[in-house]
């Protein structure tokens, strides 16, 4: 689910499926390093035939590379780190026709730097899912007129994961044998 903050019109959470790759470095017993290249849908729903959910819709596509630094305990792991993320494409559409601010002069970044805070868990060695809130950490487009707060994204992401496991030829371990 995502949304962004700062924004005159009345808006409502937006779901979208996200999708990428990650590699995981194990640092220690209890810490490991992971890296991620996702696609990932950011912005703001719609609104719904006779629901007072909101008239403006904003549409950010984003590639976002996290470096997440994770504390592993048992099949339990909790994880916070930056990430950097790079505008795709954007769209803005509204209900009632016009925007209550001029579009041209408050452009949407096209870089997106966030902090990432979340926990998850191990069903078994390939199977896994986890629970991050996400922020960013400078605004993405200059305070709108008539909005109290500059505009970040935010987001709640709940993923579930598939781990692979690649061998590479010359050094075998005895975890890496099925």
């Amino acid at each position: 689910m995502h949304t962004i903050t700062g924004c005159p019109i009345n808006t409502h959470p937006k779901p979208s499926l996200t999708g990428g790759l990650w590699v995981q470095i194990k640092l220690s017993k209890s810490w490991t390093m992971q890296s991620e290249l996702s696609m990932i849908g950011k912005g703001t729903g719609g609104g719904q035939e006779g629901r007072n959910y909101g008239d403006y819709l904003l549409r950010m596509s984003y590639f976002e590379v996290p470096i997440l630094f994770q504390y592993n305990r048992k099949k339990v792991y909790f994880e916070f780190g930056p990430a950097l993320a790079a505008l795709i494409n954007a769209g803005e559409y509204t209900d009632r026709g016009a925007f209550p601010f001029p579009t041209d002069l408050y452009p949407i970044s096209n870089k997106d730097i966030t902090f990432n805070l979340g926990t998850g868990c191990s069903f078994n060695e390939k199977w896994g899912m986890g629970l991050r809130l996400i922020h960013s950490l400078l605004p993405v487009r200059q305070q709108l007129p008539g909005a109290a707060h500059q505009v970040y994204n935010r987001s709640i992401v709940l993923a579930v994961s598939r781990q692979i496991r690649f061998k590479f030829s010359g050094t075998k371990r005895p975890e890496d044998s099925e």
